[in-house]
């Protein structure tokens, strides 16, 4: 009976010794996850590229997740969300609102005839048309390496079918802006004037306006605020506090993992001397 007994009250300690570790355990889990905030939603893998760059250069960690249940996009590209530290959340938005982050990405002739109008007009195809074609200049000026976003604006030539000697009513014209990073310019205003023109038929080069402005820089390396050591690990200040947190519950962990095992031993010594000798 007091074999038994001991048994029972055994078991119920072991039982109780797992529970406290499993509580801990989702203690951690839970506080990891109230320490953090989704910033950005639903964004393509390039964006949010883009945005955890910038906010790695400012010194804020960010986690790119990707999102299992929206599936594909309508392009057929997985969709991400941005995770950051709740510390520097309002950092991290007021940063990636600075930088115009995370973009929209050009529309080319694939994204604006993808879904054709059931009746189109001759003037909806030819906006249809302008649109994809400036978006597909942008997509080229945008790899160019330094330059950071473009925007470009069409006016093609319209042919008076009255005239006499078929010259256009109003002649092609372009404008062009450049969002740069700071330093020697990526690519001369000429050289934009001859790929715009390249790309509109009738456009001449001295009708294409370019203009170049200085993309900000608030994400630039170095410009970001130091890293706070714990320990030997040195970490951004937003996520030291999570970090600081995760250790103190590893280590409470581990305290109750050896106070029952310290416990355990006792118990089983006890059991020893309480049996009789033969």
């Amino acid at each position: 009976m007091f074999m038994r007994g001991a048994g029972r009250r055994s078991g119920r300690g072991g039982r109780g010794g797992f529970g406290v570790p499993g509580g801990a355990l989702l203690a951690l889990v839970l506080v990891s996850g109230a320490c953090s905030t989704n910033i950005l939603h639903g964004i393509d893998e390039r964006a949010a590229n883009d945005a955890e760059r910038a906010l790695e250069r400012a010194g804020i960690g960010a986690e790119k997740i990707p999102e299992e249940s929206a599936g594909a996009s309508a392009s057929g590209g997985a969709r991400f969300t941005l995770r950051v530290s709740r510390g520097d959340g309002a950092r991290a938005l007021d940063l990636l609102r600075a930088l115009g982050l995370p973009r929209e990405p050009p529309h080319g002739f694939s994204e604006t005839y993808g879904q054709p109008s059931l009746i189109p007009t001759a003037s909806e195809e030819r906006a249809r048309y302008v649109d994809a074609l400036a978006g597909e200049i942008e997509r080229t000026l945008e790899s160019v390496d330094g330059v950071v976003s473009a925007r470009v604006h069409l006016v093609l030539e319209e042919a008076d079918p009255l005239a006499v000697d078929a010259k256009p009513r109003a002649a092609a014209r372009a404008a062009v802006l450049l969002a740069t990073r700071p330093g020697p310019t990526p690519i001369a205003r000429e050289d934009v004037q001859r790929l715009v023109a390249g790309s509109a038929a009738g456009l001449d080069a001295a009708a294409v306006a370019v203009v170049l402005t200085a993309a900000p820089m608030a994400a630039q390396e170095g410009d970001g605020p130091a890293l706070a050591a714990v320990g030997p690990l040195r970490v951004t200040p937003g996520s030291r506090a999570l970090l600081v947190g995760a250790l103190g519950a590893g280590l409470g962990l581990l305290a109750v993992l050896a106070a029952l095992l310290l416990v355990t031993a006792r118990r089983l010594a006890s059991l020893e001397r309480a049996q009789p000798r033969p």
